[in-house]
């Protein structure tokens, strides 16, 4: 088999501004510089809008983030006080295991 049998098709390279821009074109008409696009099942593009978070977000962000650190102490918090009586048991019953064994 040669080379020329399996052939790449080359990608197409279409500069910003030319070509067929229907699928991307914003739908408020304005002409506005599209970045981010999400895909619905319409088949439109739909924009995705972000920005740099205000203070008030950053707040948020940083009480979401404390939340879920508190969250993930107590769970193992409650891992460790749910381990550490299995684990007394276990070595209980070894222990009493080893002088019934010696009786």
């Amino acid at each position: 088999m040669s080379d020329r049998d399996h052939r790449r098709p080359e990608p197409e390279i279409i500069p910003p501004g030319t070509g067929d821009p229907s699928p991307w074109q914003d739908q408020s008409g304005t002409n506005r510089d599209p970045r981010v696009f999400t895909w619905s099942s319409n088949g439109r593009g739909t924009r995705l809008r972000f920005g740099r978070p205000g203070p008030l977000g950053l707040v948020a962000i940083v009480v979401g983030l404390a939340a879920l650190s508190a969250l993930g102490f107590f769970i193992l918090l409650g891992a460790l006080a749910i381990t550490l009586p299995v684990i007394a048991a276990v070595m209980l019953i070894g222990i009493v295991a080893g002088i019934w064994r010696r009786l």
